[in-house]
């Protein structure tokens, strides 16, 4: 069984500002900026993966709007605080800062900011195992992304709602959610949000055990992501391909699979994703009996999770 939470941390957003790299070199100190430019100097590590340095000036930020009593700079500066936790994986403290930001941008009446700290918190609960908080911060969110016309907030939610759905046991209603999502991204020509949609409909098969429904999804996928010469998603749907069990006749392909996801990680420099692809090529070299092969995969795998480890961490 896969685990579909991949899916949706994959989908995160990812939207920072441009900002030069003067920025990253005040002449001021810390002491002297405003909050406002302690969170565009944050937002430059952030775009780098600088986690240490990100934090470092967004919860400065934070800090000086708590003393401005500024409530929406501080719901703000909560929301790219939880971001950079849920990166690193501490879910508590993103879950922390989400609940606190949501209730802010509630008492502002900012539908919008509102929306997306409820898809947020969400998604985090939902990663958390707190379902019954997952699913109403999710309904919500789709509601007020409705309210204030946000169709690609609307998709993403509804894209985390129907997984949760589905995993719930609401198969019919999750795929229906599911399938509203790839169709209103469709009409809206919008390829990222229509290719997540229909791989998400993979996961959801998959995980309702249709392996050739799944597989028709993600062949569907794959055929986007090859028209848009998209490497990333393309090396995606290899490994999620490669990962589909149809018998053991079906190891050699899936072999080829997993190699043509290592070579696409490797070309986009995607670590993360090259670690997992030599973890899956480790297990199906040693179901075809190929040890020298396996434990070759696995050395790379291990070496390249510690590595990603540190660089998560901010030890670099």
């Amino acid at each position: 069984m896969i685990g579909f939470w991949f899916l949706l941390l994959w989908c995160l957003p990812s939207q920072v500002m441009a900002i030069s790299q003067e920025t990253l070199r005040p002449a001021a100190s810390p002491n002297q900026l405003s909050a406002h430019e302690l969170l565009r100097i944050g937002e430059v590590h952030d775009q780098q993966e600088h986690w240490p340095e990100t934090l470092t000036y967004y919860q400065l930020a934070l800090s000086k709007f708590r003393e401005k009593k500024q409530p929406q700079g501080i719901a703000t500066a909560l929301m790219k605080v939880a971001r950079v936790h849920e990166r690193q994986g501490k879910l508590q403290e993103a879950h922390t800062s989400l609940r606190e930001a949501e209730q802010l941008f509630a008492r502002a009446a900012d539908r919008s900011a509102h929306a997306e700290a409820l898809l947020a918190m969400g998604r985090v609960a939902a990663q958390l195992g707190q379902r019954d908080e997952s699913r109403e911060a999710l309904t919500r969110a789709a509601a007020l992304f409705t309210r204030v016309r946000n169709a690609r907030g609307w998709n993403e939610t509804m894209v985390q709602l129907g997984l949760l759905q589905v995993v719930e046991g609401s198969a019919e209603a999750g795929l229906s959610s599911l399938q509203q999502a790839a169709e209103e991204a469709r009409t809206r020509r919008h390829v990222d949000q229509q290719f997540t949609a229909t791989v998400a409909l993979g996961d959801a098969h998959w995980l309702l055990g249709q392996l050739e429904e799944a597989r028709a999804k993600y062949l569907d996928a794959l055929a986007l992501a090859e028209a848009e010469h998209h490497l990333p998603f393309e090396g995606m749907l290899q490994l999620r391909l490669a990962r589909l069990d149809q018998g053991k006749d079906s190891l050699p392909d899936r072999v080829a699979l997993g190699k043509r996801a290592v070579q696409i990680a490797q070309a986009i420099h995607d670590t993360a994703a090259e670690a997992e692809a030599w973890s899956l090529l480790a297990d199906l070299h040693r179901q075809l009996g190929q040890q020298s092969e396996a434990e070759t995969a696995e050395t790379r795998a291990l070496a390249l999770y510690r590595s990603r480890e540190l660089f998560v961490h901010g030890v670099r």
